[in-house]
């Protein structure tokens, strides 16, 4: 997922965990404010039907003053008939062992008061049950004489489905509220992240462009004077040192080159007076040591600094130079040439020539004993392509994407062990010649191919 896609996508779930968290903390609120508003109303209720029995019950007193059971019954029916259930509770009184019920109230809840399923008072508490009628809100309150002795049990209930319902909605409403949030917040996201990251993917672009043939490339720095242009100016510095080491090493590589060959010409100088069988054979690794110092040079000067000289090649001719040229070597018998056709082609024929002897022996160097290359071309359009194939087992896919590099060789162990520089050194030549190499690899052999445009008359 690109880095647009995450930051949205996680500032989105922040967003969503937010507003998840805002809409569990506002039905809580508007949960606990009904669960409130309607323990003042029960408590607003039980003390004026509180009051109402108070008053009636002087009227009520026999003519000794004490108020029996029945005459506290009667004082409970008046008081009753003063203060009546409303819309929202049922209000009742127990007195001397008759539960008495005001009308109205709401329907559910006055029925479950009258039944026998009605919850037993106990004075003094305030209470959530879950009942038949759903869940209610119950306040008993007891009352007593002026004596303190007690006369009644005072009950207002209140169902708590329209606050619950009330809470239910609100928590409904805020979470299609927050769905549009996020859709919507996630579209302007998107937007906004994306604006704000295209430095970043400019960057990437030109660090794409970046080749170790094209070191002088600059990535652009944003003017935002933020972590984006830090990061460029990082980035062109890493590349202004990378550039100057590689210089250094083409330096160094040069002088080395030039301090060895002198050498070199001078002991198979006297190599060649001995005439000896051993002569020989130090002889033949001087050339080895010879041809490693080329592919040193070739790799160091770069593609775009070989001297070339592009002319038109019959190609006929080069293959009967390269058959000429391998002809020598001890494995020339694994070898095939294939007849080319008589087309011509821009390019070196001396460097094209290298090119395909180092393509051939890196076949033989890297394959088992036995393993065949073959040499071939063929037409393309506007260009000729040479192919250097073999019947090998392949390179390892982790190897393949590198092969072109210096240095890089399949076989890094033992006495056989070779420089690794015979890919990078034709793909030097070649790109000197304005051509292009490939590579094709596979369990039933590699093919190497080198493209060059056709002459034309």
């Amino acid at each position: 997922m690109s880095l647009t896609g995450r930051v949205v996508l996680r500032s989105l779930l922040v967003m969503a965990l937010v507003i998840g968290g805002v809409a569990l903390l506002t039905y809580e609120l508007v949960r606990v404010s009904g669960l409130t508003d309607i323990d003042r109303l029960l408590r607003e209720e039980s003390e004026l039907v509180g009051d109402a029995l108070a008053d009636q019950v002087p009227a009520a007193a026999g003519l000794d003053g004490v108020v029996s059971g029945p005459e506290a019954e009667r004082a409970a029916r008046q008081a009753l008939a003063v203060r009546p259930s409303g819309a929202r509770h049922v209000t009742l009184v127990t007195a001397n062992g008759a539960r008495l019920q005001s009308t109205g109230g709401p329907t559910r809840v006055a029925g479950l008061m009258r039944g026998g399923d009605a919850p037993a008072p106990e004075p003094g508490t305030i209470r959530t049950l879950d009942t038949d009628a759903g869940p209610v809100r119950v306040l008993d309150t007891a009352v007593a004489d002026g004596a303190g002795v007690p006369l009644a049990v005072v009950t207002v209930v209140a169902p708590l489905d329209s606050t619950r319902d009330t809470a239910a909605t609100v928590l409904l409403l805020s979470a299609l509220a927050g769905g549009v949030g996020v859709v919507g917040g996630g579209i302007a996201l998107w937007l906004v992240v994306r604006r704000t990251l295209s430095p970043v993917r400019e960057v990437s672009e030109a660090a794409k462009a970046i080749s170790p043939s094209d070191l002088d490339t600059r990535v652009p720095v944003p003017a935002t004077r933020d972590e984006i242009a830090e990061l460029a100016t990082e980035i062109n510095q890493m590349l202004v040192r990378i550039e100057q080491a590689d210089t250094n090493r083409r330096r160094y590589l040069a002088a080395i080159s030039h301090e060895v060959r002198t050498p070199l010409a001078v002991a198979e100088g006297h190599l060649e007076l001995l005439g000896t069988a051993d002569a020989a054979v130090v002889r033949a690794e001087l050339d080895r040591l010879r041809r490693v110092l080329e592919d040193l040079m070739a790799v160091a000067r770069g593609g775009d600094e070989i001297d070339v000289r592009v002319e038109a090649v019959f190609l006929p001719d080069l293959f009967h130079a390269v058959r000429a040229r391998l002809g020598s070597l001890p494995y020339a018998g694994a070898v095939t040439l294939e007849e080319p056709p008589p087309d011509v082609l821009l390019g070196d024929q001396s460097r094209l020539e290298q090119c395909l002897a180092n393509l051939v022996a890196n076949a033989v160097d890297h394959n088992p004993e036995g393993t065949r290359a073959t040499v071939a071309a063929r037409g393309e359009g506007d260009s000729l392509v040479l192919t250097v194939s073999d019947d090998g087992p392949g390179i390892d896919p982790a190897l393949l994407p590198h092969v072109f590099e210096p240095f890089v060789t399949s076989r890094d162990e033992g006495a056989g062990r070779i420089s690794g520089l015979g890919l990078a050194v034709v793909s030097s030549l070649v790109r000197a010649q304005g051509g292009r190499v490939g590579i094709d690899s596979g369990p039933s052999g590699t093919c190497v191919a080198i493209t060059l445009p056709r002459a034309t008359a």
